[in-house]
């Protein structure tokens, strides 16, 4: 069991390294241009586009988003990211599709992003105006009034309505912004299409 821990620790240390992942990121997004190239190969068209869309409703595979953001999540956020979608030739047309796709589908996830943001910011500056009153109000039992109970029970609103404030704006705000970032990352990714992977680039 000792010697299980030891090798534990050795792999955290080793995966912890900044140089280790420094060497990953050049590996993997070949950031030489200061941005980071991730590669898309597909076989065929169908490969791209929901068969289950159609005309005006028409989208990519849902696969397609989840390998692009799975691909990136190791980027910092202000790192620009080159789509390179390889193996099919398309037509100009359905380049220019898939492009389309791409932005509107990563604007309406910003969208739904700012709007859980408003919402959970607008929760916490509730909470807070909630607790404060509470407090407010239990001191004023605890100067002016000697029964317990309602001194309690305001005790107890502004300690909960504090700290749900308080988990809102540290844990649950940072959180949103993170993913906001993330997203308009993603909305900013420039994309082109090629026959065949250059290996020297």
């Amino acid at each position: 069991m000792n010697d299980f821990k030891r090798k534990m620790k050795e792999k955290i240390k080793t995966y912890s390294n900044k140089e280790y992942l420094a060497e990953y990121m050049k590996n993997e997004y070949t950031t030489l241009d200061k941005d980071a190239d991730v590669y898309l190969n597909i076989g065929e068209r169908d490969e791209i586009f929901d068969s289950w869309t159609v005309e005006n409703q028409i989208d990519l595979e849902n696969d397609i988003y989840e390998f692009v953001e799975e691909k990136i999540e190791m980027l910092e956020c202000d790192i620009p990211i080159n789509l390179h979608i390889l193996g099919y030739e398309f037509t100009s047309k359905e380049e220019g599709m898939i492009k389309h796709l791409f932005k509107e589908h990563y604007s309406i996830e910003l969208y739904k992003i700012q709007r859980e943001y408003k919402k959970t910011r607008n929760k916490a500056i509730n909470m807070l105006v909630i607790g404060f009153v509470s407090l407010l109000i239990y001191f004023y039992f605890i100067i002016f009034n000697d029964n317990d109970i309602p001194s309690e029970i305001f005790a107890f609103l502004f300690s909960f309505s504090l700290w749900e404030s308080f988990d809102s704006i540290i844990y649950n705000l940072s959180e949103i912004k993170e993913q906001r970032e993330k997203i308009t990352q993603l909305l900013l990714m420039d994309i082109d299409f090629e026959n065949e992977r250059d290996d020297d680039k």
